[in-house]
C-alpha cells in the first residue's frame, strides 16, 4: 500500500469521532470586527488610531452581553445631529453586519411637533394636535426620553410616516412595532402599514404604556388613528414614540431633539418611566453643543453631566452609560474656549460615576479641517450630511475598538486608565451647586393639583380644532360632524357665505376648549301635536341637523328618530324634515 495513502488513513483514523472546529459567529470573529472598524474614508485632520473609548472597561458587563450574543438595546440620545439620524444610520450599518439586522429603531412624525424629520422619511398628519418638545421653556405636555410628544382630543386626527422609495420597505415581516402612548382611559389605535393588509387594531390601556405589534408583511408606511367611544374630558390620546425592532441581536435607537440641552434631560417628568419601559442595556448621552454655545459655565456643565448620569442610573441601575463630548465647533468664527474644559470635566465625571467616554472634542480634530474637507457647514458649527455620516463611522470605530479590546483581552482597567484625571483649575474651588436642577418642564405643573401625576395629566382642550376640507364636503356636513352650528364655523373663520373649497383649512370652535353639548328638549305645557299640525322644514344650503335642531329648540337625535335617519346619514339641500 502507498505510504502516503496509509499516512492519510492514519490521520483520518486519529480524527475519527472528534468534532471539527466550527466557524465563529460574526460578533466573535475579531477579523470581522476589525473590518467594520474601518471608516469609508480617512482624513488628515485627525489620528484614526487614537479614535477609541476612554474607560471602555466600565462597559465590561455590556461587552459580555454582546460577546454572548444576547439581545440588547442601545439608546443614543442627543440634539439636532441625532434627530436627523444620518450619524445613527452609519452606526447601525456596522453593528448590524456583526449582530444581524436589529430594525430601524426610533421614528416619529416630527411634522406634528413643528420640526424636521429624519433623512429617510417624512411625517405628516391631519386634524388638531397639541405638541411639546423638550427645548420649550414650558412644554404643554409631560415628556419622556424621546423629548417630543403629540396629543389630540380630535377623533378624526391622523399621524403618518412615509419612507422615501429608496428606503422602502422600512422593515421586513419579521419586525415588530412598538408604540409609546399616554392616555387617560382605555382606547384603541388603528395602525396601517401595508396596502395589502387591513389595519391592525391595538387596545391601549390607560396611562403611560408601550404596546407592541408583530408585522405580517413588509413595512411600507405608517398611519395611525386613535379611537374612543364618546367625547368627554377623557377622550384624549398622546403619541410619545414609535420603535421598530427586528430579529438581530442588537437594536440601535437614536432619538434627538433640535436644540436639546444636557441640563434639561433630568427635568423631563416621564424620563425614568420611559427608560424603564424601553429597558436599554446601554444609554449613550450625546449632548453638550447647545449648552456650551449658550455660554454655560464649567461648574454648571459638570452638574448637568452628573445629574444626567444619576437620573438615568436611578431608573436603570444595571445599564451601562457612555457619554460623548461635543466635537470642535466655532462661535463667531472662532474656536470655543470652553470646549477643552468640557472635555476635562466629562473625563473626571466618568471616572467618578463609572461611565465610559467618547471624547469627540479631543479625538476628531478641528472643525476647520472638516470644513476644508467638504464635511462641515460654513457656520463652523453644523456638519453637512457627509460629515454626520463620517462622524457616525468614527463613533462606530471607537465603539467596536472597545469591544475588540474586550474580545482580545487588551482592556485597560478603569482604575489605571482614570488615574491622574483632574478637574480644570477653575473648578477646584467653586460654590456648591444643587446636583439635581429644579425646573418645571411641563405646563401642567402650574395648573394641576399638587399631587397630580404627569402620567394622568389632561392638557386643556384647544379653543379650536382645525379641519382641512375634503372634496365633496359642505359646511353643513362639517358642522354636523363636529356637532357645532354652521354659523359658529362661519364666525370663527370670517365667512360671509357657506361656500368652501377642497383643501381649505377651517377653524372649528370647541366652546372655549369644552366639548359642545346638545341643547336639551324644552318642556312646554301645550298639548301634543295632532297629525294635521305636523311641521316640515326644507333644508337650505349650509344647514345641518344641529343648526336645524337649534332653530326649532329640539335635538339632532329627535330629528333623526322622526325622519328615520341613521347616525351617520348626511342631509342635503332641498330635503324635507319632519319637525316635532
Amino acid at each position: 500500500m502507498n505510504k502516503g495513502l496509509l499516512g492519510g488513513l492514519l490521520i483520518l483514523a486519529g480524527c475519527w469521532g472528534q468534532t471539527l472546529p466550527q466557524s465563529l459567529p460574526p460578533w466573535k470573529d475579531t477579523l470581522q470586527v476589525l473590518h467594520q472598524m474601518v471608516p469609508d474614508t480617512l482624513y488628515p485632520f485627525y489620528e484614526v488610531e487614537k479614535d477609541t473609548l476612554f474607560l471602555a472597561a466600565n462597559l465590561s458587563r455590556f461587552w459580555e452581553k454582546l460577546a454572548a450574543g444576547e439581545k440588547v438595546r442601545i439608546l443614543h440620545i442627543g440634539d439636532s445631529h441625532i434627530q436627523g439620524d444620518v450619524q445613527g444610520r452609519e452606526i447601525r450599518k456596522r453593528l448590524y453586519v456583526l449582530w444581524g439586522p436589529g430594525g430601524r429603531g426610533y421614528v416619529f412624525p416630527y411634522a406634528l411637533a413643528g420640526t424636521s424629520s429624519a433623512y429617510d422619511y417624512v411625517g405628516s398628519g391631519e386634524g388638531q394636535w397639541l405638541y411639546a418638545r423638550s427645548v420649550q421653556l414650558t412644554p404643554a405636555l409631560p415628556l419622556g426620553v424621546t423629548g417630543v410628544a403629540a396629543g389630540t382630543y380630535d377623533p378624526s386626527a391622523i399621524w403618518r410616516i412615509r419612507w422615501a422609495p429608496e428606503y422602502t420597505p422600512a422593515a421586513p415581516p419579521s419586525a415588530q412595532i412598538g408604540i409609546l402612548t399616554r392616555t387617560l382611559r382605555e382606547i384603541q389605535l388603528r395602525l396601517s402599514y401595508n396596502d395589502s393588509l387591513p389595519p391592525l387594531t391595538l387596545s391601549i390601556p390607560p396611562g403611560y404604556h408601550l404596546s407592541w405589534a408583530s408585522l405580517q408583511k413588509p413595512l411600507l408606511f405608517l398611519e395611525g388613528r386613535f379611537l374612543w367611544e364618546g367625547n368627554d374630558s377623557l377622550s384624549y390620546a398622546e403619541l410619545q414614540g414609535i420603535f421598530i425592532e427586528d430579529t438581530g441581536r442588537v437594536t440601535y435607537y437614536t432619538m434627538g431633539v433640535n436644540g436639546a440641552r444636557l441640563r434639561d434631560l433630568p427635568t423631563l417628568p416621564l424620563l425614568q418611566e420611559s427608560l424603564r419601559l424601553l429597558g436599554p442595556d446601554l444609554v449613550v448621552i450625546d449632548l453638550g453643543t447647545n449648552d456650551l454655545y449658550g455660554m454655560m459655565n464649567g461648574a454648571a456643565y459638570k452638574t448637568a453631566v452628573e445629574a444626567a448620569i444619576d437620573t438615568i442610573r436611578k431608573a436603570l441601575p444595571e445599564s451601562a452609560i457612555l457619554v460623548t463630548t461635543p466635537m470642535s465647533f466655532y462661535r463667531q468664527m472662532r474656536p470655543v474656549p470652553e470646549l477643552r474644559a468640557a472635555s476635562q470635566i466629562a473625563r473626571w465625571v466618568c471616572v467618578q460615576k463609572g461611565a465610559a467616554l467618547w471624547d469627540a472634542a479631543s479625538l476628531l480634530g478641528d472643525i476647520k479641517g472638516w470644513r476644508l474637507g467638504g464635511l462641515a457647514h460654513p457656520d463652523m458649527v453644523h456638519l453637512l450630511p457627509d460629515g454626520y455620516a463620517h462622524k457616525g463611522q468614527l463613533f462606530a470605530r471607537a465603539f467596536l475598538h472597545g469591544y475588540w479590546k474586550y474580545l482580545t483581552g487588551r482592556m485597560t482597567p478603569s482604575s489605571e486608565e482614570g488615574r491622574g484625571v483632574t478637574l480644570p483649575d477653575s473648578l477646584l474651588v467653586v460654590k456648591t451647586i444643587p446636583a439635581n436642577p429644579v425646573l418645571s418642564q411641563w405646563a401642567g405643573a402650574s395648573t394641576a393639583s399638587p399631587g397630580a401625576s404627569p402620567q394622568t395629566y389632561a392638557p386643556p382642550k384647544p379653543a379650536y380644532i382645525y379641519h382641512k376640507v375634503r372634496p365633496g364636503e359642505t359646511l353643513g356636513s362639517i358642522a354636523q360632524h363636529y356637532r357645532v352650528s354652521v354659523q359658529a364655523i362661519q364666525q370663527a373663520n370670517g365667512l360671509r357665505s357657506s361656500l368652501i373649497r377642497a383643501g381649505q383649512t377651517l377653524r372649528i370652535p370647541t366652546s372655549q376648549g369644552r366639548t359642545p353639548t346638545h341643547s336639551p328638549p324644552q318642556k312646554t305645557n301645550s298639548t301634543p301635536s295632532t297629525p294635521s299640525a305636523k311641521r316640515y322644514h326644507t333644508v337650505r344650503p349650509g344647514e345641518s341637523l344641529w343648526s336645524i335642531a337649534q332653530k326649532y329648540k329640539t335635538t339632532p337625535e329627535t330629528l333623526r328618530r322622526l325622519n328615520n335617519l341613521s347616525p351617520n346619514q348626511i342631509i342635503h339641500p332641498g330635503q324635507k324634515l319632519l319637525i316635532p
